[in-house]
């Protein structure tokens, strides 16, 4: 007779890392309703006023977490965070990783201090407990990079210096403080912001001058940490710096302690548990699919028979509790993906024609003007949608200069918010397109082979309650039924 995942974790202490974030909630969730013998440490940190107790409270308090009658007895808050790992308990049997920078385009130094810094700190405590727990660290598919073809259950192979680049990487907030203060940067943005304000006064100038410094500093800081990244073979600063802090990761499993990793690639919303639909927050494609609904997508640069990697949550958080049923031998780490582009793929076209199926029959409806037109995507190819979008930036330049120099009138005005709502438009593209970009042309196939031979090794019952074979997912029910009704729920009640 099979042990079940619930009898392996009986009476085990388990830490948990991001439990305020999407996967961690998740995580916590399904720990606290299908192991009721697993005692759970929460690190938290305060936030304003607000100490890690209160906002652990508050996180119990949620929908999800409503029928767990016991759940804040089981759950024990540490106050601290990545910045300053407090001490941990002696007793832990279990840690799980999920806290980290999960935007695609932080400033570098806030990704190597998070991803990087954070998980060699948090390691670090964990030696100083003198106990040997089973560590999970959650990382990111897609630490494989630019690479092609079939990406293994594996280290990724690289020979980047990480003690050079983590120096580079924390020092670049000081190099570029420095450099927003030079005339080269400073006569750009005064003179910008005098022609704009020149009836407010030069005070005023001045005080947008110093605003525009500050945002250049962020610009900044997001471009030389995504340059870097692609210069050295990842797709942004995101995946880089998740895939040296697998490098920490790997140097304490060597030494040797029992170290799982895995590797989810791109995460939406439930399929099932704990209802269907359940998110929190927007993800990678939910501001996609609302741009595209509101007829504001014109095209994407992807061809229609790349594969997107979509893996719902629940299938996720279902895989790292098996994991953590299951750790490995000490010095040995394994390595599992959580995906579903090997053995179930879901191409753009087929993503496309099933998002734009749901619009047709539930459409967002724009007041006067009736249902928002769906765009035709036609997959022209990145360098013909990239080509559309500078010719519209272009003439949206030049319309706004016109404008700006036209006699002040009722049209004149107008015509200038009209265009000011254009410019954010375009700026919405422009960001959303840098960043999806890369991985929207990536031809990355993530072999799961470690990760389903662990799900047939389940008890027949735990492949019920911890559900992770992405194989068995309809895709068309999912995106058409699932997750665009849940995505668009919260614009329907706000329009």
């Amino acid at each position: 007779m099979q042990v079940t995942v619930a009898e392996r974790l009986d009476g085990q202490h388990v830490l948990l890392t991001g439990v305020t974030g999407f996967v961690g909630e998740a995580l916590l969730q399904l720990l606290l309703r299908e192991v009721p013998g697993v005692r759970v440490t929460v690190l938290v940190r305060p936030k304003g006023s607000t100490s890690a107790q209160a906002r652990t409270e508050a996180l119990l308090r949620k929908p999800i977490f409503a029928d767990l009658a016991d759940a804040a007895a089981r759950v024990t808050v540490l106050a601290g965070d990545l910045a300053d790992v407090p001490p941990l308990p002696a007793d832990l049997d279990a840690v799980v990783h999920c806290a980290g920078d999960v935007s695609f385009d932080p400033p570098v130094d806030e990704g190597f201090r998070t991803n990087v810094v954070g998980t060699r700190d948090l390691l670090g405590r964990i030696r100083e407990t003198g106990s040997d727990p089973h560590y999970v660290h959650i990382s990111t598919a897609y630490v494989a990079g630019r690479r092609r073809g079939v990406i293994p259950e594996a280290p990724v192979d690289h020979d980047v210096d990480l003690d050079a680049e983590l120096a580079w990487g924390l020092a670049q907030r000081t190099s570029i403080e420095h450099r927003s203060r030079t005339a080269y940067v400073l006569e750009a943005e005064r003179k910008k912001a005098e022609r704009t304000h020149s009836r407010a006064g030069l005070l005023t100038a001045a005080a947008a001058t110093e605003a525009a410094r500050k945002e250049w500093v962020k610009r900044e800081l997001v471009r030389v940490g995504t340059e870097r990244a692609r210069s050295l073979g990842w797709t942004d600063c995101y995946t880089f710096t998740k895939a040296l802090g697998e490098r920490v990761v790997e140097a304490y499993a060597a030494e040797p302690h029992r170290v799982s990793i895995v590797r989810p690639s791109i995460i939406e919303s439930a399929l099932e548990k704990p209802y269907p639909g359940w998110i929190e927050g927007f993800k990678m494609a939910e501001p996609l699919i609302l741009a595209y609904g509101r007829g504001e997508l014109p095209d994407f640069p992807a061809s229609a028979d790349t594969v997107i990697d979509i893996v719902p949550v629940d299938h996720v958080v279902a895989a790292i509790v098996a994991v953590l049923a299951n750790p490995p031998q000490p010095g040995a780490p394994d390595y599992l993906h959580v995906s579903s582009g090997g053995r179930n793929p879901v191409t753009f076209r087929r993503l496309y024609d099933t998002i734009r199926r749901y619009f047709d029959e539930h459409p967002f409806v724009g007041g006067e003007r009736g249902a928002a037109r769906l765009p035709d995507w036609r997959f022209a190819g990145a360098q013909t949608v990239e080509r559309l979008l500078v010719t519209s930036e272009r003439a949206h330049r030049v319309a706004d200069y016109l404008v700006g120099h036209a006699p002040r009138s009722d049209r004149a005005r107008d015509l200038a918010r009209k265009l000011d709502q254009q410019g954010r438009r375009l700026e919405f593209l422009r960001r959303y397109l840098d960043i999806y970009h890369e991985y929207a042309v990536a031809e990355l196939h993530f072999s799961d082979a470690h990760t389903l031979a662990l799900f047939e090794s389940l008890d027949p019952g735990d492949r019920q309650r911890f559900a992770f074979d992405t194989a068995v997912i309809d895709w068309e029910h999912y995106l058409g039924e699932v997750h665009c009704p849940a995505v668009t729920a919260p614009i329907r009640r706000m329009d």
